[in-house]
């Protein structure tokens, strides 16, 4: 059976070479829940080599593919083998899958890319940029240095006043989740309303939820986010309230002010009121 996604947001399947490099999952999965949903995650590797990643990558979802040394020079080719052919069996069988993200470098993934490519799929390379070889970052359709990967929330700046040790729900963190997905929406030429934002918000962390900070809906969480000048919510316009980033939104509301201001003191040209002609026949 096929399934249609509800909305357009990209759906992204996620192979990791993990023989190739072993990256901080954490931070390449922040990176891609940015470009759309991840609906699937693999990693191949002999994990007997790698007991201390498993706990993490299993707790982030990520289906282990065991591909186990069975000769004494090692089987250099054979995840990337195993890799390339559930990619391409994962495009053939699952037609509503938009994007293919390898983590690898290798140059051996070039025919994979071109193929995903002649099935209308969009290919991301995600690597280091002194291993991953420039044939690859030319034919793929996004090359994502892991060296450049900075997960936004955990690097926004705490409000001011609260720390993760006086704020045990991590208040600050949503904000910083919320002010991410508006800027994502907007890149996005999206509109950025309650409806679109709780949306992207879910995107980039599936575990928010207004109820654990107290807010009864999540209206009341926008409500206290424009409370701190994070955010501002304009007008009602076509059934919907834009939103956008706090400063901004001041800024636009203190310049109509103002204008508004000016118009009402200037003072304009004197205005001489004609006199009264007195009448002859009093």
């Amino acid at each position: 059976m096929q399934i249609t996604p509800t909305d357009q947001t990209p759906r992204i399947a996620l192979f990791i070479d993990f023989d190739n490099g072993q990256l901080d999952i954490t931070r390449v999965l922040n990176a891609l829940r940015e470009r759309g949903i991840i609906i699937l995650k693999k990693a191949y590797g002999d994990w007997a080599k790698f007991p201390q990643f498993r706990k993490t990558l299993a707790e982030n979802g990520v289906d282990l593919v065991e591909r186990p040394t069975i000769f004494a020079g090692g089987d250099k080719n054979g995840a990337d083998i195993q890799l390339a052919v559930d990619a391409l069996e994962a495009c053939l069988t699952n037609q509503h899958i938009d994007v293919f993200a390898v983590v690898s470098g290798d140059s051996d993934f070039l025919p994979l890319i071109s193929r995903l490519q002649a099935y209308n799929k969009k290919v991301v390379i995600i690597g280091m940029r002194h291993t991953t070889s420039s044939v690859v970052m030319k034919n793929c359709n996004e090359y994502l240095a892991y060296e450049n990967i900075v997960d936004p929330i955990q690097a926004a700046e705490a409000m001011p006043g609260e720390t993760k040790e006086t704020d045990p729900k991590d208040l600050p963190r949503a904000f910083a989740i919320l002010k991410r997905a508006i800027a994502l929406l907007e890149d996005e030429d999206r509109s950025v309303d309650s409806s679109n934002l709780k949306q992207k918000m879910l995107q980039l962390s599936p575990t928010f939820d207004e109820k654990s900070f107290g807010f009864s809906q999540f209206k009341a969480f926008l409500a206290e986010a424009q409370r701190r000048k994070i955010i501002h919510i304009g007008k009602k316009v076509d059934g919907a309230y834009p939103i956008v980033l706090g400063r901004m939104g001041r800024l636009l509301e203190d310049g109509e002010e103002e204008g508004e201001a000016e118009v009402q003191v200037t003072p304009g040209p004197p205005v001489k009121k004609p006199k009264k002609r007195r009448s002859g026949n009093r």
